[in-house]
């Protein structure tokens, strides 16, 4: 499986998402412990619906510790990158497909809704991040529309 070219990372989305640190530990353990006693119940009592279920859910275990989905900016737009032991996928909207940005604050959350067409993109930002992505898309997007609107605290 050829790996994806590296991209220069200017800005990350909170939308990003990866198992690291006690997820995986967690997810991994969960995965040796049904291991585990699926084998010692094969071997008392043979194959059983428990050892199938268990093994299943072993392997959907395994499958998560390596699901990586990393949301940035880059000098070719914006960029989502999926990783998983099986595939490697990127999805790229461009700066010249962005056709209109809304940027919503509420609290110190940032939401930026990036329309592509008819549909078009939601990503998480923090609220500090917001002068990096004007700037982003006076950089690279300066003929597009950037409407900003701050949503009351509840």
């Amino acid at each position: 499986m050829a790996e994806l070219e590296q991209l220069e990372c200017l800005l990350v989305s909170k939308s990003s998402r990866t198992i690291n640190g006690w997820r995986r530990f967690t997810f991994g353990a969960l995965a040796a412990y049904l291991a585990v006693t699926g084998v010692m119940e094969f071997m008392n009592e043979g194959f059983s619906q428990k050892i199938a279920i268990n093994a299943f859910l072993c392997v959907c275990g395994l499958l998560v510790l390596k699901f990586e989905k990393k949301i940035y900016a880059s000098p070719l737009g914006f960029v989502k990158d999926t990783h998983t032991w099986f595939s490697h996928h990127r999805e790229i909207l461009r700066w010249d497909e962005i056709r209109h940005v809304t940027l919503v604050t509420k609290g110190m959350g940032l939401t930026a809704f990036l329309e592509k067409d008819v549909v078009g993109w939601k990503l998480l930002f923090e609220r500090n991040d917001m002068a990096a992505l004007d700037g982003l898309f006076k950089k690279y997007a300066p003929k597009v529309k950037v409407v900003i609107k701050e949503m009351g605290q509840r």
